[in-house]
């Protein structure tokens, strides 16, 4: 405290206390090499850390409150949130939770490209194949015989027979994923929804902001 002096970095019960600013800041001299690579795999780490964060949040909610039902992923690209859930319903031993993954695994459909951000998301972009998917699944190795895969855009394979066929297996969802990135996708989406929600199901949005420059009146969040 106010009499008190520190040479810093010191320990308080083995943990290294930094200086102003109190958090571990990159200097010039750490960056002076910084490429593009390292601008990318920053992003990406720091993103997915923090989307991990929430599922653990998220799923302890649903464990908490008892929140019975199945895990739905609407935009699988690289199976990471996907993996995520996998593994928080394997740390809550959620034995009886099915995992759907909604994807065209064919990549972006056709879009207006009107985001806001130049040349971005165009049609057959974000590809991660059916094969490509079920490999990462099985190097992930859990709860493989509970993923069950529904191929194809979805203004095609969002039918009212699906709805009825998901319905009759007593399909509900505890936790939902949007990560679909474009209206044109978002739409369909939302209206499949309706008959799966519950009281305290967890919708995550990945792409409620992303790409329009923070415009209510386009992508997802339209």
């Amino acid at each position: 405290r106010g009499h008190m002096t520190f040479s810093p970095p010191y320990l308080i019960e083995n943990q290294v206390v930094l200086e102003e600013p109190w958090c571990k800041l990159h200097t010039g001299k750490d960056l002076e090499s910084w490429s593009k690579d390292d601008e990318i795999k920053w992003n990406q780490t720091h993103r997915q850390t923090e989307k991990y964060k929430f599922y653990i949040k998220a799923f302890d909610f649903i464990t908490d409150n008892k929140i019975k039902g199945d895990y739905f992923e609407f935009g699988c690209h690289r199976g990471r949130t996907f993996r995520m859930a996998l593994t928080e319903a394997r740390h809550h031993n959620m034995d009886s939770m099915s995992f759907l993954a909604f994807d065209s695994f064919a990549g972006l459909p056709e879009n207006k490209g009107d985001h806001g951000i130049g040349k971005k998301w165009n049609p057959g972009e974000l590809v991660t194949t059916e094969k490509q998917f079920m490999q990462l699944m099985k190097t992930h190795a859990l709860y493989l015989d509970r993923i069950k895969l529904i191929p194809g855009f979805y203004n095609e394979s969002l039918t009212e027979l699906r709805r009825q066929n998901l319905i009759a297996d007593q399909h509900k969802a505890s936790f939902i994923c949007v990560d679909c990135d474009l209206f044109e996708s978002a739409v369909p989406v939302f209206t499949f929804l309706e008959d799966f929600l519950q009281e305290g199901t967890v919708i995550y949005i990945d792409d409620y902001w992303a790409g329009y420059k923070g415009n209510p009146n386009k992508g997802v969040s339209k």
